[in-house]
């Protein structure tokens, strides 16, 4: 498979706007974009930005952007970053996902970009490569430098809209390496991790999709996903394991009643807790207890 440097098509739309700012007096930025899918799209292939940064925000809506192979999920106010030769795509192009980005070309002549002095600009670039993929952080400021930038560039003119969209867009950038500066918020992954973990320990508690979904900052689809992938279980087949497993461990080391072992562990009934404890053994928890004991 060829992989291409890819170059934007150049549009101003309602629904995609691809603007040069280079013909603004802004060589530095070869694309400010806005994208809004009003229908699916099919992925397209890997590419790369030669000498670009690409700095993404996921306004609404969600995708999965495949980066270097890895596969990240952004979610509505998700920051991407993909870095001058990462081979990136989105994986999907979810109908009513709203995008905002640019690429900021870091490696000029001069050695220094936007107004940045070269000693700043060797700073920039190196605290930008070694941003992740997708980065958990604030991304209210970033937000709002692209809504200024694209407000700046509609109604001003001349050297003023150059001075000020400059101004902007170094705001843009300050404000991305001091978000991600700060204390990274956890993983997906990390995040998953401590509600199986937190599933393990308190097997009796209900667990909510919803609530565990809005915990893991994932929609609930994919939140069950992850899961899945973590543990090779959906979430309710997982709890009700756990379920088990604590069950297994009071009929071996307590006394307590089969009936009172079921209701502490969440189970409706005795009859419903015996019927998938047989499932899972192929035993009555009596029998099992015999057994074991």
């Amino acid at each position: 498979m060829i992989i291409r440097n890819s170059k934007m098509q150049y549009l101003d739309t309602p629904d995609y706007r691809a603007l040069d700012l280079t013909k603004t007096g802004l060589p530095d930025i070869p694309v400010l974009y806005f994208v809004r899918h009003t229908r699916r799209l099919a992925p397209v292939e890997p590419h790369f930005h030669k000498g670009c940064f690409e700095i993404g925000l996921c306004l609404r809506g969600s995708f999965v952007l495949e980066n270097n192979g890895a596969q990240y999920p952004i979610l509505a106010g998700g920051l991407f970053l993909n870095r001058p030769n990462d081979v990136h795509r989105l994986l999907d192009y979810p109908k009513g996902t709203v995008l905002y980005g640019l690429l900021l070309r870091t490696e000029t002549t001069k050695g220094c970009f936007l107004r940045f002095t070269k000693a700043e600009s060797r700073e920039i670039r190196t605290r930008l490569l070694q941003l992740p993929a997708n980065l958990t952080v604030n991304s209210t400021p970033i937000k709002h430098a692209f809504i200024e930038l694209f407000r700046i560039y509609g109604t001003l003119q001349g050297r003023y809209r150059t001075l000020c969209m400059t101004a902007a867009c170094m705001n843009l950038v300050a404000n991305l390496l001091e978000t991600s500066r700060q204390e990274t918020a956890p993983s997906h992954a990390d995040r998953i991790a401590a509600l199986i973990d937190a599933m393990r320990q308190h097997p009796e508690k209900d667990y909510d999709i919803d609530s565990q979904a809005h915990q893991a900052a994932l929609s609930p689809s994919h939140f069950i996903n992850q899961f899945k992938r973590l543990t090779g279980l959906p979430p309710h087949h997982f709890l009700l394991k756990c379920r088990l497993d604590e069950a297994k461990q009071r009929l071996r080391k307590t006394r307590l009643s089969v009936t009172r072992i079921a209701q502490d562990l969440g189970f409706c009934t005795s009859q419903h807790f015996s019927t998938h404890f047989k499932r899972a053994t192929g035993m009555k928890p009596l029998a099992w207890r015999k057994q074991s004991c």
